[in-house]
């Protein structure tokens, strides 16, 4: 069974699930069909996990059957890792990291160079704010120490981080829209580059991408582009962009996405869709939401429907797709802006499937049957 979009926002709830559970390939283990299965070798699809999750071993049985690429949520980000110049702990990352090889399953790494999240003595010495020269020293040591320990054990890694922005209050920017982080004000927009450049020399093999949010909106994607084809005009490897797709009931518009998507393609570019959640607050920031209502479950179901339907039309340019979190009781979301109500992922806090993940089972399904 086939439903387009008329047909699945008409649908009642009640009806649209079993008919959704039915499309399904059938199966005699008791257990809902997997998405990793049911996506198979025309998408990579994954998650973000903690160390915590895959050392349990139900939630690693769990993780292991339904995804097909994983990500470290927090355990690969400088805050994570580093405890002071050359001193690390690859503990957690490390769980994640073998966990992955054992299961036979790709793993991103997230990431090397941000604003937040970072390791803070990198930016001071002595009390006071580094040196330019100090800086690119250590952020070059930094990614040739990490890059360099999971070398071989990492598919991708997202080099940096949410470096523009565009249109938000209270974030300094400089003329291009990037943003004054202390990278951005110490070292200058060429840390950027120097950040590709030590992770393309710690692993040659890995893919090196950026990373970031509202990456279809029409500013940031020119903003992007314009990086990138800059790199490559200097010969500095970058081989793909991340979209982060934090979305809501009603952001962002479809039409967007897939315009940045063909767009990025045509510079030659990969592309994973990196953190994908949808919030059932009409806004990614909203709290008006208190319960998940059978009516925000469906709005939200067809919301993955359309972008999941996207992501695979266009599966010759985006190879993988990983939502944040394995179930509603580990979103980030759940604390950011601030502590509120919210539930955006495929699963709900039990992991028990929701609407959500019946709709992406089957935009899974349907396109085993369409050309991308």
């Amino acid at each position: 069974m086939s439903l387009n979009r008329r047909q699945f926002a008409a649908a009642p709830l009640g009806l649209l699930l079993p008919a959704l559970a039915s499309a399904a390939p059938a199966n005699t283990s008791g257990e809902i069909p997997s998405l990793a299965e049911a996506f198979g070798s025309r998408m990579r699809f994954g998650s973000a996990v903690t160390a915590e999750q895959v050392r349990d071993p139900k939630l690693a049985a769990f993780i292991a059957r339904q995804f097909s690429i994983l990500v470290a949520e927090n355990a690969m980000k400088p805050q994570s890792l580093s405890r002071g110049e050359g001193r690390y702990d690859f503990s957690d990352a490390d769980t994640i990291a073998d966990f992955a090889h054992q299961q036979g399953l790709p793993l991103r790494g997230h990431t090397l160079v941000w604003h937040n999240q970072t390791a803070a003595w990198m930016f001071t010495e002595n009390g006071a704010e580094v040196s330019r020269a100090t800086l690119i020293a250590r952020m070059e040591r930094y990614i040739a120490d990490v890059v360099g320990h999971f070398r071989g054990r990492v598919l991708s890694w997202d080099v940096v981080n949410e470096a523009f922005v565009f249109g938000e209050a209270g974030v300094e920017t400089d003329g291009d829209g990037m943003r004054m982080s202390p990278w951005r004000r110490i070292i200058g927009p060429e840390f950027i580059e120097i950040a590709f450049r030590a992770a393309a020399k710690a692993d040659p093999h890995a893919l090196l991408f950026y990373n970031d949010y509202e990456s279809q909106a029409p500013q940031k994607v020119a903003a992007i582009r314009k990086m990138a084809q800059g790199l490559r005009a200097k010969g500095v490897r970058i081989d793909g962009i991340g979209h982060q797709m934090h979305c809501a009931r009603a952001w962002p518009p479809v039409a967007d996405v897939a315009a940045a998507i063909d767009a990025i393609a045509a510079d030659g570019l990969k592309q994973h869709v990196t953190e994908l959640d949808i919030a059932l607050n009409d806004q990614v920031t909203g709290t008006t939401v208190k319960a998940a209502t059978e009516e925000l479950l469906k709005a939200q179901a067809q919301r993955y429907s359309e972008l999941m339907t996207l992501f695979m039309s266009r599966r010759d340019k985006v190879s993988a797709v990983l939502v944040w979190g394995i179930g509603d009781a580990h979103s980030w979301l759940l604390n950011w802006p601030r502590a509120r109500f919210e539930a955006p992922l495929l699963f709900d806090a039990q992991l028990k499937p929701k609407p959500a993940y019946y709709a992406v089972l089957e935009a899974a399904n349907a396109s085993a049957h369409a050309a991308p």
